[in-house]
């Protein structure tokens, strides 16, 4: 039984205890039902779902219920949902076995890996996969591939080989320095060398036998390196050493910092292709000398009890900067660039330096807020596609829609931008005007927009579904009063934006549950996280932190005076939910507030403060300072070489990869804002895009636009031996919204124009989800037959 489980269940004992000391004591029957009550809470806390509807089918307990009937048809939708994921991972599985041995056979042994990470995830046993001789065999020879890449200087087959290895063994880590290392040959080519990147990923598209090549496609724009590193300055390398020494969490001596550094430089100068961007690389001579220097440094700063100054730091770096200017003289913003690099990465992940050219993307992801038309944009075969306009902003009101393409801004052809372009182009300053070239399927021309910028808040509360009328309905189950919040990251107004969601459900009635959904939250602000830690928690500490000399800050607490009621609460979480949203989770799994289910979060429990690196802030440091630590005295942040870390759920419910694509494909389709006329974005294969059903002798079910499965009386005509049946036969049964694209007597496939998240429950897409709801109908059941058995307590025995 985990933990909060068992502190319910023993409430609820007491609890009962204590009734029993009250009543009169109850008759057998009454014995037994209170038996169901303790039970039902106890079975659905543990995931056992075959054995709470046993429970409630076979024991004495009323079914007029309006919330026990809804449960027991949630349990039976469950059980056969979860019957045909296990059915379709088992045939998934098989497949990619199959898949595996056939391109290991026919010498492919790369996609026979990518069979091999599908079968892992897809495993009954994942461990015992890796003990295959098959994998094994598979493994060792892409590895030797894997080094070969490497001596061939070929990292960008390297990184490919060296990352499907490290999926592979995810949660051992043994290939994440090989990664690594790849990755940084790999940048260095994006950022200085970006012909010589599309000539391997040429040669990777020939080798894998892709039809279509970077060199043969449309090139995408890419900033230079020139305009990347615009008003980099020394002084800026110099601060980042200074704070790293002296507020840095690890507090580590100086010396593997400016190691790291070096070893960035060094990367620099061994990857081939560098005179693309510097001439000066031609020089055999000169870049063998500032290598055997920077080496020579390097392996001198490695010598076991080694350990430097501030000064001595500043000393070697000068060297380093005066010594380029003798040998290569590269321009100081790419030597310092790479220096500072090297030196972040060497502290931790989540350590790094935010540039002059990247503070105003930074600030706009953390302020919650920025100055734009309001429209999600994404590249998609090519074009610059918009996915949805937000809601209420200038696009909204112009009458940009999902799907249409952004052929011009201002006039200027956008099929070679970046997407950073088009954001820096579509945004500014709040009053002025963008000019758009639309492309709309259906219309002959292109469509032209003047649209005003205007101030663009970030939403970070969404609901179950849209209203007709705008706003979110948050009701995943209105009938039963149970709501649903998703919160995608914490900005200055999440907490009152989560007020206002509250305030919206409360007006509708009492609220009887909620799901509050945090996967794949990345994060955000301390402050955010803490109000609404506040919001659920009555009193006691929420978050303190710890230093890197072990010094606790004093605990932040809650307060009683804008708490919610104590409604039940489940909490979903996955491997993406990260920082202030573990801090949430995990504070309410300390209180027992909240029931947490999903899978383990990603363990990013490490403050991050932020150190101007020049007087007029051009550039910040953002550095890893302390620890957060929940009121349990938990640290969640995952360490190297850990083996605990993150929020563990009470009620783990794992999805596969395809599962959780699947669903979250789904979740973003039903969120556009579009007309009932706009196309859908999804793959037509996808499974809420078309439902088959075999039906002897004619239409029995189909499946709506609106996800509800319609009952329908056959033909009595159509036998099973008829004729199949025309369009029209079949459209006089069916309801509006639903489009036939295949029928026979036997077989209809209806496919569903707009997703609704109905979906993700009706279709069983998303077992997490299904999960949470069910253990919260679970709890409303059980106090109804609590209640209903203190009102009405059986007479006295004799």
């Amino acid at each position: 039984m985990n933990r909060s489980a068992s502190i319910r269940l023993g409430i609820f004992f007491s609890a009962i205890a204590v009734t029993v000391g009250v009543f009169i004591a109850p008759a057998p029957h009454r014995a037994h039902a209170a038996a169901v009550i303790v039970d039902l809470d106890m079975l659905a806390e543990r995931g056992r779902f075959d054995e709470l509807l046993s429970q409630l089918t076979t024991a004495n307990v009323s079914t007029q219920d309006d919330s026990v009937r809804s449960l027991i048809d949630d349990l039976k939708r469950y059980q056969k949902n979860d019957a045909q994921r296990t059915q379709k991972r088992r045939e998934a599985f098989d497949e990619a076995m199959a898949e595996l041995e056939e391109y290991a056979h026919n010498n492919e042994s790369e996609k026979a890996l990518i069979a091999a990470v599908k079968s892992h995830g897809l495993a009954d046993d994942p461990e015992a996969l890796l003990q295959d001789p098959r994998v094994v065999g598979l493994i060792n020879d892409i590895r030797d591939q894997a080094e070969h890449a490497k001596a061939n200087d070929n990292w960008l087959e390297a990184l490919a080989l060296y990352r499907a290895l490290d999926l592979l063994f995810e949660a051992s880590n043994i290939y994440q320095g090989d990664v690594d290392q790849a990755a940084r040959h790999i940048r260095v080519l994006q950022l200085y060398a970006p012909n010589k990147l599309e000539e391997f990923y040429d040669l990777r598209a020939k080798h894998r036998g892709d039809k279509d090549t970077p060199s043969n496609t449309v090139k995408l724009e890419t900033e230079t390196w020139q305009s990347r590193l615009k008003d980099v300055r020394l002084a800026m390398l110099m601060q980042t050493i200074r704070y790293a020494e002296r507020r840095h969490v690890a507090r580590q001596d100086l010396a593997p910092l400016i190691r790291g550094a070096i070893d960035s430089l060094i990367v620099m100068l061994d990857t081939k292709g560098m005179d693309e961007s510097f001439p000066a690389f031609n020089n055999d001579a000169n870049v063998a000398h500032f290598r055997d220097y920077l080496a020579r440094r390097s392996a001198s700063l490695q010598e076991p009890g080694k350990t430097i100054s501030l000064n001595e730091a500043r000393t070697i770096i000068n060297r380093i900067m005066s010594l380029n200017e003798d040998t290569l003289d590269l321009p100081e913003e790419v030597i310092v660039h790479e220096l500072t690099e090297g030196l972040t990465d060497t502290l931790d992940d989540f350590s790094s330096v935010i540039w002059p050219q990247e503070r105003e993307s930074f600030s706009r992801s953390t302020q919650g807020n920025f100055s734009g038309i309001g429209v999600q944009i994404s590249r998609r075969d090519g074009r610059l596609l918009v996915v949805s306009p937000l809601e209420n902003t200038p696009a909204m009101r112009a009458g940009l829609k999902a799907g249409d393409i952004i052929a011009q801004v201002e006039g200027v052809n956008t099929d070679t931008w970046s997407l950073n372009r088009a954001v820096r182009k579509i945004t500014g300053p709040r009053g002025t005007q963008v000019k758009l070239s639309i492309e709309r399927p259906g219309e002959p021309d292109l469509i032209e927009y003047a649209i005003t910028r205007d101030k663009i808040e970030i939403e970070s509360i969404r609901g179950w579904t849209h209203k007709p009328k705008g706003g979110w309905d948050y009701w995943i189950d209105r009938e039963n009063r149970i709501g649903y919040i998703r919160l995608s990251q914490f900005i200055p107004q999440t907490a009152d934006d989560l007020d206002d969601a509250i305030k919206q459900m409360q007006e509708d009635g009492q609220i009887n549950g909620l799901i509050l959904d945090l996967r794949f939250n990345p994060g955000g602000l301390l402050s955010s996280a803490i109000d609404i830690c506040d919001r659920f928690i009555i009193e006691g500490p929420i978050v303190s932190t710890v230093d890197g000399n072990g010094n606790y800050s004093t605990p932040t607490k809650a307060h009683r005076l804008r708490t919610y009621p104590n409604f039940p609460m489940t909490v979903l979480i996955n491997q993406g939910s990260a920082s202030a949203s573990e801090i949430v989770s995990g504070a309410l799994q300390d209180y027992q507030r909240a029931t947490i289910i999903g899978s383990r979060s990603f363990g990013k429990g490490s403050v991050q403060d932020l150190f101007p690196l020049t007087r007029n802030g051009a550039a910040y440091l953002k550095l890893t300072t302390q620890y957060y630590m929940l009121p349990l005295k938990r640290i969640i942040h995952r360490k190297p070489d850990a083996t605990e870390w993150g929020i563990e759920p009470d009620l783990e419910v794992t999805m596969t990869a395809r599962q959780v694509a699947d669903a979250l494909q789904l979740r973003q389709e039903a969120d556009i804002l579009r007309d009932e006329d706009s196309p859908i974005m999804a793959d037509e294969t996808k499974p809420w895009a078309a439902q088959e059903f075999q039906v002897p002798g004619g239409i029995r079910k189909v499946v709506s636009h609106t996800s509800v499965i319609e009952s329908i009386e056959a033909d009595p005509s159509l036998t099973e031996d008829a004729e199949p049946a025309t369009e029209d036969q079949l459209t006089e049964n069916m309801t509006d919204g639903q489009v036939v694209t295949e029928a026979t007597p036997e077989k209809i496939m209806v496919e569903i124009k707009q997703p609704t998240p109905g979906l993700l429950l009706e279709l069983g897409i998303d077992s997490q989800l299904e999960t949470a709801l069910l253990v919260l109908k679970t709890r409303l059941a059980s106090s109804h037959f609590k209640l209903a058995q203190v009102q009405d307590p059986a007479p006295a025995s004799p």
